[in-house]
């Protein structure tokens, strides 16, 4: 345990001395120092409602961001692909935001949670990787991309495309699921048979499809091993949140169909199943918009995590939520993304305030 918790402390420093830049300006902007959440936030009471193996760790809604965030990487690099090539992409301002924010959610959980010692690992492991595929891209598009790259810059080519269309499948395939089980090699075939030899842009095309066959290749390897040693490592996870709410909506079953009633309990409230990662979020907002309160979500009382996109000049000022970071989005430059806390009681009231805002909610973070 105790080196598990050197080795993070060590790879915070290590992250932060890589991507230093004296006069470069900060790629996250804490809100403060240290922890800025209230001290009252962090304290998670005992479930009494919630089944034991639905209960997931409190500090989890804050590690799950550096996880979350190799989502919203490719969604923006999807988005972008489609006017733009990747050659154009700035890779290596997204490897700093992933541990910048590591170490940002990890000055909050630092001694007011037990160290998590399974997850810490696991965000070691995809940052690193990320860090690595990162950082070869950058240095391959700015020493070799550039020199195929057709002078405007518009995805004319065929493989372009492709990876445009690749980027947003993989996106899509990462809201409900880990990455690894992305079907990579059926990818790879199809960038063979749906793509032309010759055309436009020849010289684009082959290094188009020499750079693309690497990585798929690359990742059909390096997914099956990860999945093999997450099975290995990991029990299986449930695809359901399990919540204690104050009431269910007689009617809400037809706009939520995969919302589950799992028992009435003594006190009045309800427990019920929600399903996990994307559908989670559009779940509780719908909730959220029928006044529906939250009393415990995974067995915790305690902050939750969520990420906003907003306009620039939002403050978003609010007594039901503290803001914890902003990160400028590299390739939208009128939009920040904003991590926020609140108390798991107050997240009915936080998603009402900001969807009142016309702010859009990213992502809840369901431990």
């Amino acid at each position: 345990m105790k080196r598990l918790q050197i080795l993070s402390y060590c790879s915070a420093v290590i992250a932060a001395l890589m991507f230093f830049r004296g006069q470069q300006a900060p790629t996250t902007i804490p809100y403060g120092k240290g922890l800025v959440i209230k001290k009252e936030w962090l304290v998670n009471h005992s479930s009494s409602f919630t089944p034991p193996e639905h209960i997931r760790p409190p500090d989890q809604t804050f590690l799950t961001y550096p996880e979350w965030f190799l989502v919203f990487g490719p969604a923006e690099q999807a988005d972008f692909f489609q006017n733009e090539t990747a050659t154009k992409f700035p890779f290596m301002t997204h490897v700093r935001q992933i541990w910048e924010s590591y170490g940002v959610v990890f000055a909050q959980i630092r001694g007011n949670f037990k160290f998590n010692s399974g997850y810490h690992v696991m965000i070691m492991v995809i940052a690193t990787s990320s860090t690595f595929e990162f950082g070869f891209k950058a240095i391959y598009e700015t020493l070799i991309g550039r020199l195929t790259d057709t002078r405007s810059g518009v995805a004319l080519t065929d493989e372009d495309r492709f990876n445009a269309k690749f980027s947003k499948d993989y996106v899509d395939f990462l809201a409900n699921a880990p990455w690894y089980e992305f079907d990579f090699k059926s990818r790879l075939i199809k960038l063979w048979t749906d793509t032309s030899l010759f055309g436009p842009h020849p010289l684009r095309k082959w290094e188009r499809k020499y750079i693309l066959t690497t990585e798929l290749a690359v990742k059909t390897v390096y997914g099956w091993l990860i999945g093999l040693g997450t099975r290995t490592a990991y029990e299986h996870p449930r695809f359901v949140t399990a919540a204690v709410v104050d009431h269910v909506p007689t009617e809400i079953q037809s706009r939520l169909p995969d919302l589950k009633l799992l028992k009435d309990l003594p006190d009045g409230t309800k427990l019920i199943g929600i399903p996990r990662y994307a559908a989670f979020s559009s779940n509780a907002c719908e909730l959220a918009s029928q006044n529906v309160a939250f009393k415990e979500i995974a067995g915790n009382t305690s902050a939750i995590l969520i990420t906003v996109l907003a306009p620039r000049d939002w403050t978003g000022n609010s007594e039901d939520f503290q803001i914890i970071f902003t990160q400028p989005i590299p390739t939208k430059p009128q939009i920040n993304r904003v991590a926020l806390a609140t108390p798991v009681n107050q997240l009915h009231k936080t998603l009402q305030q900001l969807l009142g805002q016309k702010i859009v909610i990213e992502h809840i973070y369901d431990f």
